[in-house]
């Protein structure tokens, strides 16, 4: 990266190359363009059946972020969903039937809209399947409401292959990415964004409507959107809240095509997830190969919620530029628990890169972040347990943490897992601990915490913790903080310190997240300041 000064570093697209199998296409933000459509007619559809009484754990409010990404049509069928339009219900939109070139277009209304659906179209990259919101006059997303959600009627086969099966589907998401039952247990949706809406209400407190007319409860483990599988999925500018976590991707040994790839969760503000007194569900949940988590807003998990901000289980995980407050961790990177051999043989699952992110949390947190594992006490060759650990690095750079009360840093499993950190802001108004120790019981054959290398970084004088194979060097050291309330430094300690190492050639910080969400290009004076946002 260039460090000449006055530079103005320009967004580009991010692309990764498939992993093998299918459609071999890269992934983008996917934006329509304006051409000829067809707008469809719907068929008439049974009356959906009235909404139970609301029973609600209400998420707390959140700022929004709003980005300008115009929904238009594309080169296929405009479905149009709204008032005066062909549709007017979720439910009455041929999901089943979406191909390439489609655009499902839902417009604001003052009212929600009561529906869950599938998305199983096989769509290309030249022209993707896109599910948008038509904002209304202030920026207002269209609003989708689980409690007292309908389902598409026609979709109770296409669900799954026996009625269980199909109720498993619909009752732990609003929204979900997957084959249709009816389609080659091999194939695999593609090409595919979801974008513009605001998600909402898909708790086991809520009740929907499922495909046989009954009224049932949403399941603990689910999610507002739920990826099955698929290849080039970008969920993207969405207000996601109220749900038991707000995006889960699975992946399977069982092949290419029974994997999550290519995945791009950007610019979402997201809220108010969880279950009350369960570690099992957070506010996001991925496993997948290519996952680029950016640009996005987590807020606080619902009351007493006990899982993280970010769980990751995936190959070629890169987190940056989000603003991330609280859970038990705000990141927890571990091991690839349900595609462990797909793991193990791609070198990218060694590489984990956190950068240009703002961390707020708290002297509750178990570690500001997580490495390694989270499935102890085993053997080698158990197929299980450590042996599946990351057993790689974290490069962790160019991140600003702030923390009330004394937080601790890093959590490392094992001596097969190292942490790299550089350029980083790390500050609590009562101390920072490097390491907590590992507080699971690590199987004999391995040794707990794993090394951890700070370099070039700003932190609160006379850090402490356990300094069990911390490495420090050139450690920038204050008794007062090193930025504003709005997170930008302000102490010259810190502005314009930045080193390069060659870790980070791969990935260069070009962007940054605001105080209040906004993503941003970063405009770079001289060279970059230590933490995640500039001065200027």
């Amino acid at each position: 990266m260039s460090l000449k000064k006055s530079i103005l570093i320009l967004s580009l697209p991010i692309f990764f190359t498939a992993c093998g199998g299918g459609d071999k296409t890269k992934t983008q933000d996917v934006v329509s363009n304006e051409s000829t459509v067809t707008e469809q007619t719907p068929k008439p559809t049974s009356p959906p059946a009235s909404s139970p009484n609301p029973n609600p754990s209400p998420a707390p409010s959140n700022p929004v972020v709003s980005i300008n990404n115009n929904c238009l049509p594309s080169t296929g069928i405009d479905y149009q969903v709204g008032p005066g339009k062909a549709y007017t219900a979720l439910e009455q939109v041929p999901w089943e039937n979406l191909k390439s070139g489609d655009t499902v277009r839902i417009f604001y209304k003052d009212s929600s809209y009561k529906g869950k659906f599938m998305i199983a179209a096989q769509a290309t990259n030249q022209q993707p399947v896109r599910i948008c919101g038509v904002k209304g006059p202030n920026g207002e997303r269209p609003e989708i409401d689980g409690q007292g959600a309908v389902s598409r009627v026609e979709l109770d086969k296409l669900y799954g292959s026996s009625d269980s099966v199909s109720a498993i589907h619909q009752e732990r998401s609003m929204i979900v990415v997957k084959q249709l039952a009816s389609q080659n247990w091999t194939d695999y949706p593609a090409n595919i964004q979801i974008d513009g809406l605001a998600i909402r209400r898909g708790h086991p407190n809520y009740t929907f409507t499922d495909t046989k007319g009954l009224t049932k409860n949403y399941a603990a483990f689910g999610a507002c959107i739920w990826i099955e599988r698929g290849l080039n999925i970008t969920i993207k500018d969405n207000e996601i809240s109220d749900c038991q976590m707000a995006i889960f991707t699975k992946s399977t040994d069982e092949g290419d095509f029974a994997q999550s790839r290519n995945i791009l969760i950007k610019e979402n503000n997201m809220w108010g997830h969880g279950i009350s007194g369960s570690y099992l569900e957070h506010t996001t949940y991925t496993q997948g190969i290519g996952m680029t988590i950016e640009g996005n807003v987590y807020g606080p998990l619902r009351s007493g919620a006990l899982g993280n901000s970010v769980k990751d289980r995936s190959i070629k995980t890169v987190i940056r530029y989000n603003k991330i407050e609280n859970g038990a961790h705000s990141l927890d990177l571990v091991e690839a628990e349900d595609f462990p051999v797909t793991a193990a043989n791609n070198p990218d699952y060694r590489k984990t890169y956190v950068y240009g992110n703002l961390l707020l949390n708290n002297s509750g947190s178990r570690a500001i972040v997580h490495y390694g594992g989270d499935h102890f006490g085993s053997t080698p060759g158990a197929n299980w347990g450590e042996d599946l650990f990351r057993k790689g690095n974290l490069y962790f750079y160019n991140n600003t943490v702030i923390g009330t009360g004394k937080i601790r840093l890093f959590r490392v499993s094992t001596t097969d897992e190292t942490v790299h950190a550089w350029n980083n802001i790390l500050w609590s108004d009562t101390g920072v601990d490097i390491r907590t120790l590992e507080n699971d019981t690590v199987g004999s054959s391995w040794t707990p915490n794993g090394p951890i290398y700070i370099d070039n970084n700003f932190l609160r004088a006379a850090y402490g913790g356990n300094t069990l194979r911390v490495f420090d060097t050139n450690t920038i050291s204050g008794s007062t903080s090193a930025v504003d309330i709005n997170f930008k430094p302000i102490t010259q300690n810190v502005i314009n310190k930045s080193i390069i190492k060659t870790e980070s050639n791969q990935f260069d910080v070009n962007k940054e997240i605001s105080s209040s969400g906004q993503l941003t290009n970063k405009v770079i004076k001289d060279i970059l300041d230590l933490g995640a946002i500039e001065s200027r």
